[in-house]
């Protein structure tokens, strides 16, 4: 089950600091950048449950690309928050989304290699 997972776990943790940096954006991002930048972390949690209830290895491969890709998501968002002055300081979560995102491309290219 996906919840036995370490990096699922670990992205539920990234949520709650998502979610922690996105209540300081300004309240006219409300409905713009802090919504987005929720729907890409929360879709890095969701890509990983999803994609362990397929039936193999490939197409949990798959869907680990698709949190990798939203992963960047995350980052460029808060990238761009930072260059607009929304935030700053901000060099452990981008540290916490590198190691994130090693973390589930190492998975996905052993479930690719195991597929073979």
């Amino acid at each position: 089950m996906y919840r036995e997972l370490e990096i699922w776990k670990e992205s539920v943790d990234f949520i709650k600091e998502i979610y922690s940096i996105a209540d300081k954006f300004p309240k006219s991002e409300e409905y713009n950048l802090k919504s987005q930048i929720r729907r890409a972390a929360v879709s890095v949690s969701l890509n990983i449950a999803e994609g362990k209830s397929r039936h193999s290895s490939k197409d949990f491969a798959h869907f680990l690309n698709l949190s990798s890709s939203s992963l960047n998501e995350v980052d460029a968002i808060l990238y761009i928050c930072e260059e607009l002055g929304y935030i700053n300081g901000m060099i452990k979560i981008h540290n916490d989304i590198k190691i994130l995102g090693k973390r589930i491309n190492s998975l996905r290219k052993k479930l690719l290699k195991d597929s073979t």
